[in-house]
């Protein structure tokens, strides 16, 4: 099993490679699996900001995938909402459908960080593939735990709530979570799914709760 550093915490492999880009320091924080699902070594982005990932996206899709980008930076759209295609290590490239939002501002309410999910398509265009991956991550992230002895916390890849006993999704300040001494398993509550994936949240909602 692959261990993923988290605030210097454990993970359980979790299905869910998150991201989180600080504008104004052009710092990336992302989960391991980001670049260990393309074949590269996490080391590789450590200190490239947000180019690092944005030079591998495939010629005809940069353009695009920029805008999409500006068009959150900007204010013209509150959800970063892009299919692109990005070169793996062995020179050949996925599809990747990323979607983003604002996570934090500063006082003067410009944008200091984004946070998203990005999901591996393969060689799929999108489309339904994108709604069927998703469903099966999720799924997948509920049951995380197996072979394992150890208690384990459910924590949204989106907005960092994190799931109790009773199924709901709360926020637990960040001190608390730093002391829980838990391994952490990243899933995506449905607020997130509604906001990240609103084109297809209904669909998903509802064949997860069946």
């Amino acid at each position: 099993m692959e261990n993923f550093l988290y605030r210097n915490k454990i993970l359980i492999d979790s299905p869910f490679p998150w991201w989180e880009w600080d504008v104004l320091n052009n710092t990336v924080d992302f989960n391991d699996k980001k670049a260990l699902m393309l074949g590269y070594e996490p080391e590789m982005f450590s200190s490239g900001g947000y180019q690092a990932f944005t030079d591998l996206l495939h010629p005809d899709d940069y353009e695009k995938t920029m805008k999409a980008m500006k068009q959150l930076l900007d204010g013209e759209k509150g959800l970063y909402q892009i299919d692109y295609r990005i070169r793996a290590a062995d020179s050949s490239y996925h599809w990747y459908m990323d979607r983003g939002a604002v996570s934090e501002r500063n006082n003067d309410k410009t944008i200091k960080k984004i946070r998203g999910i990005v999901i591996d398509l393969g060689d799929k265009a999108s489309g339904d593939a994108g709604k069927d991956i998703l469903i099966k991550l999720i799924n997948n992230s509920v049951q995380s735990s197996n072979g394992f002895s150890v208690s384990f916390i459910t924590i949204c890849s989106g907005c960092q709530n994190t799931k109790v006993e009773s199924g709901l999704w709360v926020s637990v300040p960040e001190k608390i979570k730093n002391v829980i001494g838990e391994k952490i398993s990243h899933g995506l509550c449905p607020e997130c799914i509604k906001k990240l994936y609103p084109d297809m949240a209904e669909t998903i909602l509802k064949e997860l709760s069946r």
